[in-house]
């Protein structure tokens, strides 16, 4: 027994989930095509081009020639170089995580030795004192004999 067709008017599928609030927050692909969208008014859209993928070739051009292809604006590279680029990235991403918190480890020691220096110049300060006053009562001593 063969299924029947749905009606016109099934055909058409609603959105999942629940609809957006107004000022509520924006769905990641919006966010993404309004990004390309920006993208393309400044001029720097980037097309990425499968080198391997077989094209159709028109009369006279050259085979697995990419049609509208712009060196201005576009460019052909392999998969290794994004490979590459993203190692390099997160290697970065990494080092700059380790100085964070290098830096979180230095500042810490840092206000550390800033209060023992503090502790330490009123301990010299209260030292410097007690000896002024007692060579104070010496020279007193002194002239009374």
């Amino acid at each position: 027994m063969a299924k029947k067709a749905p009606p016109a008017e099934a055909s058409s599928k609603r959105p999942r989930g629940r609809p957006p609030r107004p000022g509520g927050p924006i769905p990641q692909v919006e966010v993404q095509r309004a990004y390309r969208a920006r993208l393309a008014a400044a001029g720097k859209v980037v097309r990425l081009i499968d080198a391997n993928y077989p094209t159709m070739t028109a009369a006279g051009s050259a085979p697995g020639a990419v049609p509208d292809f712009d060196p201005e604006t576009h460019f052909v590279c392999e998969r290794a170089v994004f490979t590459r680029m993203r190692g390099d990235i997160h290697d970065l991403f990494v080092k700059n995580e380790l100085l964070q918190e290098d830096r979180q480890r230095l500042d810490k020691r840092n206000s550390y030795l800033e209060a023992e220096l503090k502790r330490l110049e009123s301990t010299h300060t209260a030292t410097l004192k007690e000896v002024i006053v007692l060579k104070m009562q010496l020279e007193k001593l002194i002239k009374i004999r």
